[in-house]
Order: structure tokens, then sequence, then C-alpha cells
């Protein structure tokens, strides 16, 4: 049993030197990555939008909110278009508020190419209750 104790400790001072070893590599390829300065693998938390978006969207969305039952919508307010994120449809999205059923509704339009490519209730991701609205121009 003597014998097993100095050989252990051997085996386990390697080992620890070799842990040691890893744990430089590791942190000197891993430590670019959250540098400020450094380069980022990871796609940026918000696209910089240096395109306006389309010029018409009040009148793209005006014309799909005429495609459906406007009788039960109170006042229509649209947000300023933004680009898309993640599996959003489209190049660009607007997000519509108005009343329906004495709630406020949101819903998401979503425009590729000059016209609006898809609708629907805006969901949490579309993050349409923080946008800013204005009026919507025209019928």
């Amino acid at each position: 049993m003597g014998a097993l104790i100095p050989f252990l400790d051997r085996v386990v001072a390697h080992f620890a030197r070799r842990a040691a070893g890893i744990g430089l590599v590791a942190t000197a390829l891993l430590g670019g990555c959250s540098s400020p300065s450094g380069t980022s693998f990871l796609p940026p938390d918000a696209p910089t939008q240096l395109d306006p978006g389309p010029a018409d969207y009040q009148a793209l969305v005006g014309t799909e909110l005429n495609k459906m039952n406007r009788a039960f919508m109170g006042p229509i307010e649209v947000s300023p278009p933004r680009r898309t994120r993640l599996a959003q449809p489209g190049d660009w999205m607007v997000c519509v508020r108005t009343i329906m059923k004495e709630r406020p509704a949101y819903i998401a339009m979503f425009i590729r190419e000059g016209r609006v490519v898809d609708r629907r209730l805006a969901v949490l991701m579309d993050e349409c209750p923080q946008a800013q609205y204005q009026l919507l121009q025209g019928p």
C-alpha cells in the first residue's frame, strides 16, 4: 500500500498539469469571443438600419386593411417600417394598432418588394405594443 500512494500522487499531478494546459488553451481561444473589440461570431442584437424602408408603406397598409372587415375597428394607427427578424416573413414589417371589440388589437404586416406578403395578429416577437405609432393617412 505504501508504494501505491506515491504512484497516485504522480498520476494526479500529471492530470492536473494537463487540465491546466487545456484550460489555458481554451481561455486563449475563447477569450476573443467576449472581447468588445474582438470579432464576434454571433449576429448583432439589433441590425443596423440604413435603408429607411418602403416610402409608401402607409398606402400598402391601407390597401391591405381594405381587404379586411374594418366595420369593427376603431381608429387605425401604423408604426414606421422596420427590418424583419428571424422567422418573420418579408423584408420589412409594420405594426397596426386599433380597437376591436373594445380592446386594443395589434396586427403585424410584412412587406417585400413593394407589397404586403403576409399579415397576422401580432405575436410577442413582433414587439408591437412597444412601437411608436401615427394615424393612418388616407382612406
